[in-house]
């Protein structure tokens, strides 16, 4: 299992690109086709569900992220007893909690439907789809402990392969049902199962991975929980801070300036969470791979996982986001359809871009293996001070500067606690002196950068993007710059496996 992250990298890595931009595309074709064929009381039913269910990740209570820890541990050192009974617990409990749940959503009904303000004419047809997303929901909330279980196991290749089959089926139920003229609650119906497969997927395989494990009531044991319990709280803790610097930018703005302000944000931010969904995708297998080496007492073998990957992040996000900058206009007019972009929607994407990129480079890789080398206290209160110091310092700054100001609030706290805090506190757990940390990152990166660096300053001096540019203009230039990159820094990407 020590080198298990190595053969499981490349798989894993491809088919989490895979389902991203499959998710990307066929969300894009699902949801123009959704605006023209559902009502605009159907289509806003629809997303404000589904929206509910997006905030279904804070009833995890950070028992996932536990369960993937326990499963790469207990596997590691063999102790599938133990794991059993963890996992028994947290199973249960999930179907506990999906009860109350699901009896509370049952009770509120007629006052949720009336409250959303639901035409009397629609009440029904409403009502049964609001029964048929909630019973579903607490379905699949239990059911969403296995994909945690197979990316413990360091499957997440499978779990991404799954996802990916899903995401299909649920396209091509919807745009059948859609052209078929489905009832709006048998289209919900089918949008919940094809949803719900995925976890059952997981659950089939994952019991077929590990043969000896029972997932009987009767080994509910809280005190196994209890043991875990500081880490379920703290691994919560810091999800919810993320959420919060995730989402407070709007809140500022809507509640410092106004709320037609937020349109002039969104376009900016949407190129930095685009750079931010496909960077993440190289990093998926470190938190289970990180917690195996700790179980097993491979402190090399933690500090080679770490150092490895922290290159590959910085090998291929560092073009990502130069191309990103270099064409970011034409890039925003692409996604949000703006035929001119302002120059304030620019400078605001050209920070927060910036912000994504500092973050990949010191807390993408650094913060899934510290969580599960015992760390997990301090990087939640770097998460916290680094939200709190978001919050406030958006504040003020959007009273000085407007939006972008706003943004700033979201750069200055990013690095500073990105390179003065995370780093350092990695470095030192790994018994890494900062400039071998540096040297290391260079080795076999510096000649791929500097011919990509020689290619898009060539681009951009005699054949520069127009404003306008389409997909077609920017991806040829995005290839030709990536191609030296790619063939010069093979070497140091296939070092990776090695």
């Amino acid at each position: 299992m020590s080198v298990e992250w190595k053969r499981r990298f490349w798989s894993t890595t491809i088919s989490g690109y895979i389902g991203v931009v499959l998710r990307l595309l066929l969300g894009l074709i699902l949801f123009r086709q959704m605006f023209s064929e559902l009502t605009s009381a159907e289509f806003g039913f629809w997303a404000l569900l589904w929206s509910l269910f997006g905030y279904g990740i804070l009833l995890d209570f950070g028992f996932g992220f536990t369960a993937q820890k326990a499963v790469a541990e207990k596997t590691a050192v063999g102790d599938t007893p133990g794991l059993s009974r963890l996992l028994s617990t947290i199973f249960w409990t999930y179907v506990f909690m999906s009860l109350v749940l699901l009896t509370i959503f049952l009770c509120i009904r007629s006052p949720f439907l009336k409250g959303m303000s639901v035409h009397p004419e629609d009440m029904s047809e409403f009502g049964q789809a609001y029964l048929v997303f909630f019973i579903g929901l607490s379905i699949m909330f239990p059911l969403g402990l296995f994909p945690e279980i197979l990316r413990g196991l360091q499957r997440s290749d499978l779990a991404n392969w799954i996802g990916i089959g899903s995401t299909l089926l649920n396209f091509s139920f919807i745009l059948w049902g859609l052209k078929a003229d489905w009832p709006f609650p048998v289209l919900m119906g089918a949008s919940v199962i094809t949803s719900a497969m995925q976890n059952l997927a997981a659950a089939i395989i994952s019991v077929r991975k590990l043969p000896g494990l029972s997932l009987s009531p009767r080994l509910f044991d809280w005190r196994s929980v209890r043991v875990q319990m500081g880490f379920s709280l703290v691994a919560y803790l810091i999800t919810f801070s993320n959420l919060v610097m995730a989402k407070s930018d709007q809140l500022v703005i809507s509640l410092t300036i106004g709320v037609s302000a937020v349109v002039i944000y969104q376009a900016g931010f949407k190129m930095g969470e685009m750079l931010n969904t496909f960077s993440v995708q190289l990093q998926g297998m470190l938190s289970p791979a990180a917690a195996s080496l700790r179980a097993s007492g491979d402190d090399e073998g933690l500090k080679q996982l770490l150092m490895q990957s922290s290159r590959i992040t910085f090998l291929l996000v560092t073009p990502l986001y130069v191309l990103s900058a270099v064409y970011l206009e034409p890039l925003i007019s692409i996604l949000t359809g703006m035929k001119s972009v302002p120059h304030s929607t620019w400078w605001i994407g050209q920070v927060l871009l910036l912000a994504v990129y500092s973050s990949q480079l010191t807390n993408s890789c650094s913060k899934r293996v510290m969580m599960m080398c015992g760390k997990e206290k301090k990087l939640l209160a770097m998460s916290i001070g680094d939200a709190l110091a978001n919050v406030v310092l958006s504040i003020i700054l959007a009273y000085q500067f407007g939006v972008l100001g706003v943004s700033i609030g979201t750069l200055v706290p990013t690095m500073l606690v990105g390179w003065f805090w995370i780093v350092p506190l990695t470095l030192k757990t790994l018994d890494v002196k900062f400039f071998d940390f540096i040297k290391f990152h260079f080795q076999g990166t510096t000649l791929p950068l500097l011919a990509f660096g020689v290619v898009i300053a060539a681009l951009v001096i005699w054949i520069p993007a127009a404003r306008d540019s389409d997909f077609i203009a920017l991806g040829w230039r995005g290839i030709i710059c990536m191609v030296p990159l790619m063939i010069l820094g093979f070497p140091t990407i296939r070092s990776i496996t090695r």
